[in-house]
């Protein structure tokens, strides 16, 4: 019976934080040990590796929860089964360290794992400041109400949208980047009307909305602070 070599925890993390994610997945499943190494760095607050991107996708042919991921560097394709919610059916917003935002067909937008099959609900699409829902007589949201302002609101007629259309109207981009400073993520979305700014921590109930701003085509968050790229490419940063 072979002996595996004992090494501490904080040097396997850094050898398994230079693997691409299947070798990782299979260094996990070699013993204990290995196996908290391997928690602790896909989890999102600590997944600091650099990764080949992997080309993600869903087929008609096959069933509405399996997805696929094709890897560059292995230049094979795995096949994932993902809990209910089918994702064929939703949205794909953006992707960022491991994680995809998606929309459903109540345009509520999750982060989805497609290794580890995790899913996390975002705060409602209600809470964003453009958006109101608009209920039938049972009470149950069927469609939603989308008004177009960057600062003050004007008088510019909202326009109203099915609850499945709506993801389409409201979404453009959105963003997961781990926030050190809790040991946690934040998403930012850009979103219409305008190309705006709002942003979910962990935790958070409701979108916070970034006023008095518009024309974002890209972001990144570094060391708590926010930079965004406009849609003339000049930088702006936007929240410390």
């Amino acid at each position: 019976m072979v002996t595996l070599p004992s090494l501490l925890q904080d040097v396997l993390e850094v050898i398994f934080g230079n693997l691409e994610i299947p070798d990782l997945v299979r260094a996990g499943s070699v013993c204990c040990s290995w196996r908290a190494a391997y928690d602790t760095l896909r989890d999102l607050r600590s997944d600091k590796q650099s990764q080949t991107p992997y080309l993600f996708y869903t087929s008609e042919s096959a069933c509405d929860n399996l997805a696929c991921l094709y890897s560059l560097v292995e230049k094979r394709v795995y096949k994932l089964t993902l809990p209910e919610r089918p994702i064929r059916t939703r949205f794909l917003v953006g992707s960022s360290n491991g994680w995809l935002i998606i929309a459903d067909e109540g345009s509520e937008l999750l982060l989805v794992n497609p290794f580890t099959s995790d899913q996390i609900a975002l705060p409602s699409v209600v809470t964003i400041e453009h958006v109101k829902p608009i209920f039938d007589d049972s009470g149950t949201i069927h469609k939603f109400e989308l008004s177009y302002f960057i600062g003050e609101k004007d008088d510019t007629a909202p326009e109203i949208y099915a609850r499945n259309d709506l993801r389409e109207e409201l979404y453009f981009k959105a963003f997961v980047f781990p926030d050190l400073s809790t040991g946690s993520y934040i998403v930012v979305l850009i979103h219409y009307p305008y190309y705006q700014l709002s942003f979910a921590r962990a935790g958070n109930d409701k979108w916070t909305w970034l006023p008095l701003n518009a024309g974002y085509r890209n972001c990144m968050y570094v060391n708590g602070v926010l930079y965004a790229l406009t849609e003339c490419n000049i930088p702006k940063l936007i929240k410390g």
